[in-house]
């Protein structure tokens, strides 16, 4: 069932004109059922607490660096400058970090030219060194509402990462020794406003910095797309009468029925009662349950998927 089509449905049995397009159409009735259509999907869509299958995505990305390479730092006006470098075009500032000589912990890039990268702190010492350069912070997709938990991996390395942190934890990585002593990958989820004045946007904090250029990340999410075009384009709203609902059409057909009898002054207990008892069933079955065995086990394995080890085979 498309937009249209759901619309028309909660119409038929109504005392109410069923129209022939919704989107651009004036018609107070057709600029209504547009309305409880959005509203019907914005709160089943909300209704789960980890979310949907159908609104389930996987995110896959890589990270990215610049290889160690010679140049020079000195102190200009209070911050580190680091010049003679070349290859770099690819640094961003705000979400890109610095190491080497004379460059102290969680050194943040703040301005990029074609040979020179200026950090937000003071070099600990000045002169010819060696720097390396890596992304710290990556976007999210635009339709990101939350993560999976247990579903972030580093696929390069076969390890699950730690996450997500607390500001707590966060600092006690980033800001003691702590950090230093580990290099399995963690990551947070933070605001981030870029030293060019854009509008704050949320990334995903990796610590330790990817140094290591196309390193493959991937994690799962809930999509806020409770809708999609005929050609598959996710969306959170309807942009067409051809757009197509990615849960039960039927409940949601139900919930602006509800609502539309409601909002003409009419009995909709019977209705609502319908939607309520299949929205709870839908939520229920929504991506299955394991079966679990309460049984004693015969079994007794060496090894299962809880004692093989990360990484070391045979070592």
């Amino acid at each position: 069932m498309s937009l249209l089509t759901i619309c028309q449905s909660a119409c038929q049995t109504a005392p109410i004109s069923v129209p022939s397009f919704i989107i651009g159409n004036s018609d107070q009735t057709a600029v209504l059922l547009l309305g409880l259509a959005s509203d019907a999907c914005e709160s089943l869509a909300r209704r789960p607490q980890n979310g949907w299958v159908s609104m389930i995505r996987e995110y896959d990305f890589s990270t990215a660096a610049v290889l160690p390479q010679s140049g020079t730092i000195a102190n200009v006006g209070g911050f580190g400058i680091i010049s003679g470098l070349t290859g770099i075009s690819a640094i961003t500032t705000g979400i890109w970090q610095a190491s080497g000589t004379g460059v102290p912990l969680n050194a943040i890039v703040t301005a990029v030219t074609s040979t020179t990268v200026t950090i937000n702190q003071a070099a600990t010492q000045t002169g010819a060194g060696t720097f390396q350069f890596g992304q710290s912070d990556y976007p999210l997709p635009a339709d990101f509402t939350s993560v999976v938990d247990g579903t972030l991996w580093d696929r390069s390395r076969y390890w699950e990462m730690r996450g997500p942190l607390s500001p707590q934890q966060w600092q006690l990585y980033k800001s003691s020794p702590v950090g230093r002593a580990s290099i399995q990958r963690r990551y947070r989820f933070r605001t981030i406003r870029n030293a060019a004045g854009n509008s704050p946007s949320l990334y995903i904090s990796i610590d330790p910095v990817p140094y290591d250029n196309g390193g493959q990340l991937v994690m799962e999410y809930q999509s806020n797309a409770w809708c999609e075009s005929l050609t598959g384009t996710p969306q959170s709203s309807w942009m067409l009468d051809t757009d197509v609902c990615l849960l039960d059409e039927y409940i949601i057909k139900l919930a602006v029925k509800w609502r539309l009898l409601r909002r003409m002054g009419l009995s909709y207990s019977e209705e609502l009662s319908e939607f309520e008892q299949l929205a709870d069933q839908a939520m229920a079955a929504d991506g299955g349950m394991p079966t679990l065995n309460i049984a004693q086990s015969r079994v007794n394995p060496l090894i299962t998927s809880w004692s093989v080890p990360d990484s070391g085979y045979g070592h």
